[in-house]
């Protein structure tokens, strides 16, 4: 199948006065053609963070995304 999305070890940070927080850690996952994919989670579990950085919306700073592979 064609591979539509990939996102590989995606980790974003963002500095604060308080110091470092990361808010998405270690997430990675495809999207095949074809495919539906949701990303569900509790509040504050990084779904927003997780696509922001995909369109590359993230502000820098204070966010980084410290490593995304996306195709």
């Amino acid at each position: 199948m064609e591979r539509l999305l990939e996102v590989s070890n995606l980790e974003v940070n963002f500095k604060t006065y308080g110091g470092e927080v990361k808010a998405v850690r270690d997430v990675s996952f495809h999207v095949n053609k074809g495919e539906i994919m949701a990303i569900v989670g509790e509040s504050g579990s990084g779904k927003s963070v997780t696509v922001q950085a995909i369109m590359d919306l993230i502000p820098t700073p204070p966010g980084k995304i410290t490593y995304c592979q996306n195709f």
